[in-house]
């Protein structure tokens, strides 16, 4: 997946496209070969695209690099503590319309609270 990415970043840097690398903690082996990728664009000599965006996304590791992260904006997203609070906020994000009104009635109201139950229970 290293090589890839790598080519990606690459061609993005030309044309000023938009890269979104997930779940960066799953390389464990490539974080090396992504440090030496960022340093380089960050590097005053590079041709990078003003357009050109780098984005990665990485559950918390020991291992992902520091320079990367001290040189990065940050963004984090936590789930709410407890299953009422995930409940409430599977539940905010539906327009009442779409839970209220559907064609199923009663047996979709009960597959979205039922879906939004489960997704409360894993986070």
């Amino acid at each position: 997946q290293g090589p890839v990415a790598e080519k990606l970043i690459e061609k993005a840097t030309r044309n000023g496209d938009w890269v979104f690398l997930q779940n960066c903690h799953l390389a464990q082996s490539w974080m090396n070969g992504m440090e030496v990728v960022i340093k380089g664009l960050a590097d005053p000599k590079a041709s990078v695209h003003e357009n050109f965006r780098l984005f990665l996304s990485s559950a918390p590791c020991t291992f992902f690099p520091v320079s990367v992260l001290q040189n990065s904006v940050k963004v984090t997203n936590e789930p709410p503590k407890g299953l009422k609070a995930n409940l409430r906020r599977a539940f905010a994000g539906i327009p009442k319309e779409f839970f209220e009104d559907h064609r199923l009635g009663q047996d979709w109201r009960k597959l979205i609270f039922g879906l939004c139950f489960f997704h409360a229970i894993i986070q």
